[in-house]
């Protein structure tokens, strides 16, 4: 089955991510605005780590942007973000938590980040069947903020082979 033009007004050509950046940017102004109007909080809870996950402006949203908007599936992710953040969960065959990264992420004052993923599924259109990974930042009062949210790779890789060479 052949990608669309746009799914829900998001264009799937690769050089149309000025396009998606826009998009993405839009969606957390509406998501912001939905928060605020739900709960009065910035916040999406996560069962898996049973905690309230931030959605923080000009921190939550930066990295997303810059990630997110190289690939159509990510901007999907981001316009579902609700959903990604509630049922994400960690990996069987991956630490949940990593130790935070120098840069951007020591500058924002995680100590830590929470690694979980989300699947998306649908029966009949196999282009949005994909995985996400959502990263969250763990500043040192216990605050979980929504870090980034990208799209991953989930295709086989060719197994790697032994080789008998020494040593």
């Amino acid at each position: 089955m052949e990608t669309p033009e746009y799914i829900e007004g998001i264009p799937t050509e690769k050089k149309k991510s000025p396009e998606r950046r826009h998009l993405i940017e839009h969606y957390y102004e509406l998501l912001w605005k939905d928060l605020q109007r739900e709960n009065g909080t910035n916040g999406i809870f996560n069962p898996f780590l049973g905690v309230t996950v931030i959605i923080k402006k000009g921190e939550s949203d930066k990295k997303t942007i810059n990630r997110a908007s190289a690939n159509w599936k990510s901007t999907y992710a981001v316009k579902h973000l609700k959903q990604v953040i509630t049922f994400a969960c960690g990996k069987e065959d991956a630490p949940v938590y990593v130790e935070a990264k120098t840069g951007t992420q020591k500058k924002n004052g995680y100590k830590n980040m929470a690694i979980l993923y989300h699947e998306f599924a649908h029966p009949e259109m196999e282009y949005l069947n994909f995985m996400v990974k959502l990263t969250i930042g763990i500043k040192s009062d216990g605050k979980h903020v929504q870090y980034c949210v990208n799209k991953i790779e989930t295709q086989n890789k060719k197994p790697i082979v032994s080789s008998d060479y020494p040593t």
